[in-house]
């Protein structure tokens, strides 16, 4: 991301993917420094001459913030997909009004908490995981509870098939 000083501001996932490339940047431009401060300590410990200098932004490092804070770093594509679609779309069972309830209850409780856009992530996060082959847990904790990550994908536990209560996963 460029900002008014035409600076580009990368991010720590930006600098680990340039760094997995082998293109490691002399100098970088970052508001959060700390994992840079830690790797060059590393370096340092180790002797190493990869250590990296970091900028900090000359200006609009707040507008920065929310900016990235605003698409949660997906994808537009991701940022409006209509989640109630998307999860109905994933539903396969003999009982599609029981799912159907199901959903526009736990969508409900999401919206009411402010929590459409952790979906959204969720379902881009699920997908990037697919596409790169990487594989995740088959579910913890009170999360199983949710029918609408079980369809998502973030895990494998059918919370209606096991009569979960998803008011468990809201407490």
């Amino acid at each position: 991301m460029l900002n008014s000083n035409n600076e580009i501001i990368v991010t720590e996932n930006d600098l680990v993917e340039m760094m997995l490339l082998d293109v490691t940047p002399h100098t970088v431009t970052m508001t959060d420094t700390s994992a840079i401060d830690k790797y060059n300590h590393f370096c340092s410990l180790f002797l190493m001459d990869t250590s990296i200098d970091v900028d900090t932004p000359e200006d609009g490092s707040d507008k920065y913030n929310k900016e990235i804070d605003a698409n949660w770093y997906m994808p537009p594509e991701y940022q409006d997909i209509n989640v109630f679609k998307y999860v109905i779309g994933k539903a396969k069972t003999p009982c599609p009004e029981v799912v159907q309830n199901r959903v526009w209850e736990e969508l409900y409780e999401y919206e009411e908490r402010g929590l459409m856009p952790l979906l959204r992530f969720m379902i881009y996060l699920v997908d990037t995981m697919r596409e790169n082959d990487i594989v995740w847990g088959v579910g913890r904790g009170s999360s199983v509870a949710s029918y609408v990550l079980y369809l998502i994908g973030v895990h494998k536990i059918d919370s209606i098939k096991y009569e979960l209560d998803y008011k468990e996963f809201f407490r």
